[in-house]
């Protein structure tokens, strides 16, 4: 039967086409230092140590510096604006490299914070092997998966504690949970944490950041664990939109002041306000702010606002006070 006038069929939806299959083979070849380094020249790189240039090379490799050599070229022809130093490419590589150091500095600060919030409070409340009792989270696949992990990590019995508590008690089976968590990496306590009954995560994570609602400090550890797992593996910070785990923006009277700063979760400032709010509670966000703005100052090649996301006057915000 045809459809009545003025009636409408149901439209079929377009299906993306899947992209062709490649054809090219790969023929670059490997070049030496030296053969490099005459083609960055050849491309209008000014060379102006070549010893130190080639050591450079050498020890770091061109495919590492390439993606910070753009920084520096044409984009249609490739070739280097003019006065163009190889050093100018190293100081821009050496200020990512400080920029991983700042910021691998404010998250040792928070994991040390989340390993007492973690053992603290609640051995005070439930004893020093709470983490073994199922009620103390939310459900039995994630107790399981936990208690697993704790005992994989404390089976290797390394660590001189770790041997000495095996050394010496018979009983309980595992170690009280200070020693745990000091054996956990930051990823392993995000994981404990989010696991928790709400009590008493909400009673772990008021004990370092009473501001912050247990349900986004969860997401907020998941975000810094990925960035100190790209910081570790020594990926790209400056330049880069970091999609993975984005920190939501918090809600809430005493959190406004950082709100503000994170409207772009793809920025390395959203992350940057993230860890500042972490580390105001235990009392070292100033110092770390004086510590990221001479790092991003130390550089003439870096934009903050259009390679990391940093407004103008960022540190003057509330945020940063």
């Amino acid at each position: 039967m045809l459809p009545q006038h003025g009636a409408t069929m149901g439209k079929k939806r377009k299906t993306k086409a899947a992209p062709a299959a490649p054809t090219r083979t790969y023929g670059k070849v490997a070049l030496s230092a030296d053969e490099t380094l005459h083609r960055l020249w050849e491309r209008g790189l000014r060379i102006d140590d070549r010893p130190s240039n080639l050591r450079t090379l050498r020890s770091i490799g061109h495919f590492r510096l390439l993606i910070y050599m753009r920084r520096f070229q044409n984009p249609a022809t490739k070739g280097f604006w003019p006065r163009t130093l190889f050093s100018d490419i190293v100081e821009l590589y050496d200020f990512d490299r400080r920029l991983r150091s700042v910021t691998m500095d404010a998250v040792e600060r928070i994991e040390v914070a989340l390993r007492a919030a973690l053992s603290n409070p609640l051995a005070i409340d439930h004893g020093s092997h709470w983490y073994v009792e199922r009620d103390r989270f939310g459900d039995l696949p994630t107790y399981a998966r936990v208690l697993n992990q704790i005992t994989q990590e404390c089976e290797a019995k390394k660590g001189l504690a770790l041997t000495h508590y095996y050394q010496t008690y018979a009983r309980p089976e595992l170690p009280p949970v200070w020693l745990v968590c000091e054996r956990l990496s930051l990823g392993a306590l995000s994981r404990v944490f989010g696991a928790l009954s709400m009590r008493d995560r909400k009673i772990a994570g008021r004990h370092i950041w009473p501001e912050i609602p247990d349900a986004l400090l969860v997401g907020w550890l998941q975000s810094l664990t990925d960035l100190r797992n790209a910081c570790a593996h020594h990926s790209r910070l400056w330049g880069m939109k970091l999609t993975v785990s984005q920190p939501a923006k918090p809600t809430g009277r005493g959190l406004a002041r950082y709100a503000s700063e994170m409207a772009q979760p793809d920025t390395f400032y959203a992350r940057a306000t993230m860890m500042k709010a972490l580390l105001d509670p235990i009392g070292y966000g100033g110092e770390w702010r004086k510590a990221l703005w001479m790092t991003l100052t130390g550089c003439d090649h870096v934009e903050p606002s259009a390679h990391l996301g940093f407004p103008a006057g960022w540190h003057s915000m509330p945020a940063w006070q």
